[in-house]
């Protein structure tokens, strides 16, 4: 998590500058720092619930985190999704068959991991109802961790999070198709999600929010869970966002790897599995990662970093399973080859 301006609705956080020497070393320093691209990083579906929850009151809030802390925070800017309500309320939404919640001193965990903004745009930021929501809004400010995705009102749930990297405006939207009842939905004064049921507002959100933006970046939860392979109303929506003026869509929600996808040039991933969850996730439930995006020069490229899921913690399996993921991903991919964790258009 480098140093950086984050501009949006949770704050603004201060562009701390460091002094360099004068003269031809600090023309050097800047050249090597502009020239090379900007990193972020996104991460799947995560939640400090059931055996996480006991694991961290055992082991500590970074216990979970810890082998993928060096990547995370080596990055300019880190997202996570944020799959849980992270209060003390008791009171359930009783249209849920799941209902998770995770304690505020989780959230150590994914700041000091390095992350810098969770995505709040899933079916299970209101497993609480909205006392569980406006908790999460408020523990996730004491833990200086900034939120998209949801609002407490339509106008705060479908605006980007803004931050600025090495003087490039990068901003990031949320949105959610899949949610339990209308009730979640951000409409007017009322508090909710960034619902993309209306196709027509979230494409009316990445055209407001492009103004201004040098790369704009689409964190999607959608799709069917279990299922490894989208929907053709997901391909066709992701080209509609990149159309509308996003460089890049990025999904979660089916709890599985999918694979991914160019679209005039335009990365698309269109799951990225679990994060961090419980331990009765196995297999492919388990098979997880870090999706890279670099920016420069107004393009993005995409790599994956596998990771898998074991005993509460995401871990590295090895260079074997490493190789087995790349290819099992081109296997679900459109149009693109695996070069290492490198995602590449066949074209």
């Amino acid at each position: 998590m480098a140093a950086s301006l984050f501009l949006g609705w949770t704050g603004t956080q201060s562009l701390t500058a460091t002094t360099a020497p004068t003269g031809k070393t600090s023309q050097t320093i800047q050249t090597v720092q502009t020239d090379r691209p900007i990193d972020v990083v996104f991460a799947g579906d995560a939640m400090m619930d059931g055996s996480v929850k006991r694991a961290i009151q055992r082991l500590g809030a970074d216990f979970p985190f810890r082998n993928v802390k060096k990547e995370v925070s080596k990055a300019d800017l880190a997202i996570v999704n944020l799959e849980t309500s992270v209060t003390q309320a008791s009171r359930k939404d009783d249209v849920q068959l799941f209902n998770f919640k995770s304690d505020p001193s989780s959230l150590n965990g994914i700041n000091h991991a390095g992350f810098d903004l969770v995505s709040m745009a899933n079916n299970h930021v209101l497993d609480y109802k909205e006392k569980g929501l406006f908790d999460t809004f408020n523990n996730l400010k004491r833990h200086h961790l900034n939120y998209v995705g949801a609002g407490r009102n339509e106008r705060e749930a479908y605006s980007a999070s803004t931050f600025v990297r090495r003087g490039k405006v990068i901003k990031i939207a949320a949105f959610a198709r899949f949610l339990p009842s209308e009730n979640w939905f951000a409409h007017g004064n009322h508090p909710g999600v960034a619902e993309a049921y209306q196709p027509q507002r979230v494409l009316n959100a990445i055209a407001r929010e492009r103004e201004g933006a040098d790369y704009l970046i689409v964190f999607m939860h959608w799709g069917i869970e279990k299922n490894n392979r989208p929907e053709d109303w997901q391909r066709d929506l992701a080209r509609k966002m990149l159309d509308a003026g996003a460089d890049a869509i990025v999904g979660s929600h089916p709890h599985v790897l999918q694979g991914f996808e160019f679209y005039k040039g335009k990365p698309i991933a269109y799951s990225i599995g679990n994060f961090l969850f419980p331990d009765y996730v196995s297999n492919r439930k388990a098979d997880t990662g870090l999706l890279h995006l670099k920016l420069r020069n107004g393009k993005v490229k995409m790599s994956f970093t596998p990771y898998y899921i074991r005993d509460n913690q995401i871990v590295k399996r090895g260079p074997q399973y490493d190789k087995k993921i790349s290819r099992y991903l081109e296997t679900l991919s459109y149009g693109v080859r695996m070069s290492g964790n490198e995602v590449l258009s066949k074209r």
